[in-house]
């Protein structure tokens, strides 16, 4: 097997990301070692290389609303988001990473 350089690996933890797959599923279908994965990964981290993607595409899968209230104080304002499990608020100042992997949780639901 051919070695992998420096952008195909950011490329792929890129993609990894994009996928919506955990790292391992993700690994198990690329044919890539899990270890070697994390490995590269934390190398990219700590030297700052890794491209994040501006957006996540994401898709939904079933109906659902979302409402943001109008213009209240910084300190009350919310995300509401209305699922089949009922009703989720956050607070506005919920890092986005944060609120992504709860509606990736919500989907499985």
């Amino acid at each position: 097997m051919a070695k992998r350089s420096h952008q195909d690996w950011a490329a792929l933890i890129q993609q990894q990301s994009a996928s919506g797959l955990t790292i391992s599923n993700f690994c198990r279908v690329h044919k890539l070692s899990l270890s070697g994965f994390y490995a590269r990964k934390a190398d990219m981290a700590k030297t700052g290389t890794q491209q994040i993607a501006p957006f996540v595409k994401a898709t939904v899968t079933s109906p659902t609303a979302m409402t943001t209230q109008a213009q209240p104080s910084a300190s009350a304002q919310a995300i509401h988001f209305q699922h089949q499990t009922g009703l989720w608020t956050f607070p506005s100042t919920l890092p986005a990473r944060y609120l992504l992997e709860i509606i990736k949780g919500l989907q499985a639901c």
